[in-house]
């Protein structure tokens, strides 16, 4: 049996209001890949504690593609899933820019 995959295209305008009641509108990002003159879209979100905690289990027992695949499975709502599936670019796209979400707080350390 073939597996389906879901595209951009299936997100509905209901299901983004979805995710951003759930998750907060300003913790939800687009994406855009272009790889080999195709475009490819996907609908991600901030990792929040849940997911770190989720991924830190994995990557104390040293198993990055448990790790990597938690990020993914947790953070990609929805999008073009079959090049994510198969297109090694896409993958690690994906996982690059989830990285950034990941790190963009900024802190500052100030003396007492």
């Amino acid at each position: 049996m073939d597996k389906v995959y879901t595209t951009f295209a299936d997100i509905t305008p209901e299901l983004n209001a979805q995710w951003e009641a759930k998750y907060g509108k300003h913790r939800i990002i687009d994406l855009e890949i272009e790889v080999d003159g195709h475009t490819y879209n996907y609908v991600l979100r901030k990792p929040d504690r849940a997911v770190l905690e989720a991924m830190g289990k994995h990557a104390v027992a040293k198993n990055v593609e448990l790790t990597n695949k938690s990020l993914i499975k947790n953070c990609v709502l929805g999008g073009d899933m079959e090049a994510l599936d198969k297109d090694g670019s896409v993958y690690v796209e994906v996982l690059e820019q989830l990285q950034k979400l990941k790190s963009e707080a900024k802190s500052t350390i100030k003396k007492r």
